[in-house]
């Protein structure tokens, strides 16, 4: 890491030190691993897995036909965030999602959902499956039953 500063102080770090001697932050080198496909589609690699962080310290995004990483977004899109047509992870907003928390166009699946068709613990929609349902239909809620 020559010529670096430290992310907490922003004083100049020597090469191979771990730790900031102004202020005692410790240093963390960015790691950074990314696959991405040499052919495209429409401007858009047909896959991209990304993973890490850059120079700066930011979240690599992987962005793609098949997008892979802690940050997705494309048309399948799998990820801690995740978002697109199907989009898979933790927080996912698309026109399919997966995820905790799901919000979707059309469907979505999770422990919250939020779709016009939702499956879930706690589900909002037009049709909603789940323990705590809200919307126009209540196919299956417990909420329904009292």
């Amino acid at each position: 890491m020559s010529g670096a500063t430290c992310q907490n102080c922003t004083a100049p770090i020597a090469p191979g030190v771990t730790v900031c001697a102004a202020c005692g932050a410790s240093v963390v080198e960015p790691t950074r691993h990314e696959w991405m496909s040499q052919y495209a589609w429409c401007g858009y690699p047909l896959y991209h897995i990304a993973f890490g962080s850059d120079a700066d310290g930011r979240t690599v995004s992987a962005r793609g036909i098949v997008a892979i990483g802690q940050r997705a977004s494309g048309g399948i899109a799998i990820g801690i965030i995740a978002t697109g047509v199907v989009a898979i992870g933790l927080v996912s907003i698309g026109i399919f999602s997966v995820g905790i928390v799901a919000i979707g166009l059309g469907a979505a699946c999770g422990v919250n959902a939020v779709a016009p068709f939702a499956l879930g613990v706690v589900a909002f929609g037009w049709e909603a499956y789940g323990a705590l349902t809200f919307g126009k239909q209540f196919l299956v809620s417990a909420a329904a039953t009292r």
